[in-house]
């Protein structure tokens, strides 16, 4: 009894874990067994647990240690089940955005059966709509906060979201070029290009030097990810090759898209994509059998 008493007062005001009680039932254990060994040696009793309690040593540190795993659980938790409330002004520009979206689809599908099937005055009915509701929309959704993350500065979203209008109406207004009678290539180029280009140049340029707004239980699963997986990309040298291949397959891509695109129709340029995907699956086969190879010849 008075072991228990001793272990159970030592952890006094730790969190009640499973892995705690099992820790404590074996330094009761321990304490028994090294109390009676002494005492065989003729030791009283009291002699006996104070000789065996000074030989356990700083226990404590082992039970601060789970406690605290205890509470990054809980922390984590939090975290995870807590979904941040949408506030009402966001709530309300979420539904009007969508509800212009869809207005704007209505809209190019009405004005796309009322004048013979003319795709080009459809598309250009439908960009007074998307390019404001895609902009708001982008606004939207970087600034609200998620489970896993905080929201982007207002600021910073809001350059998003116009870099996102831009290349929406670009894109739509080369669409309708495009589908106009007699349409001409270098036409639709010299609309698409001064609107979609810097467009994206400006997003690529914002994610590049985004801040990581994850919350902390997902940096958490981030970092077990990365060491579980860290000996596929402890190679730098492997790492840049895979990333120069990668970036010139996109870009190729890209190109080979908007070219078949322009000469032809984009229905025959959208299976380009899916041989793109297939060529970044090799490049990732190719490192990892590299690197497995490597790990057994060493």
């Amino acid at each position: 009894m008075m072991i228990k008493k001793y272990v159970d007062d030592l952890f006094q005001g730790y969190e009640p874990t499973p892995e705690l009680e099992d820790f404590k039932e074996e330094i009761v254990i321990n304490l028994k067994d090294r109390v009676q060994d002494l005492e065989k040696e003729g030791k009283s009793s009291d002699e006996a647990f104070a000789e065996a309690v000074a030989e356990l040593g700083d226990i404590t540190a082992i039970a601060d240690d789970l406690s605290r795993e205890k509470r990054k659980e809980i922390i984590g938790k939090m975290y995870i089940d807590t979904k941040p409330k949408l506030s009402a002004g966001y709530a309300i520009g979420y539904t009007l955005s969508v509800g212009v979206l869809l207005f704007g689809i209505i809209t190019a599908m009405i004005t796309y059966f009322s004048t013979e099937n003319h795709l080009f005055i459809a598309i250009s009915s439908f960009l007074p709509f998307v390019v404001p509701a895609g902009a708001a929309l982008t606004y939207l959704g970087l600034t609200t906060e998620t489970a896993a993350k905080y929201p982007m500065n207002w600021k910073r979203a809001l350059i998003y979201a116009l870099a996102v209008g831009v290349i929406l109406f670009g894109i739509s207004i080369s669409s309708s070029q495009y589908f106009m009678e007699n349409s001409d290539p270098a036409a639709i180029l010299g609309i698409l290009i001064p609107f979609v280009l810097p467009g994206v140049l400006i997003i690529a340029f914002l994610i590049l030097t985004e801040k990581k707004r994850f919350k902390p239980w997902l940096l958490q699963e981030h970092q077990q990810y990365h060491e579980a997986y860290a000996g596929y990309y402890k190679d730098t040298d492997e790492i840049t090759k895979r990333g120069m291949l990668s970036g010139a397959l996109w870009l190729g891509t890209i190109g080979i898209f908007l070219i078949i695109w322009i000469l032809t129709n984009i229905l025959y340029a959208l299976p380009v994509f899916l041989f793109a995907i297939v060529g970044e699956l090799l490049i990732e086969y190719r490192m990892i059998s590299k690197h497995k190879r490597n790990s057994s010849a060493k």
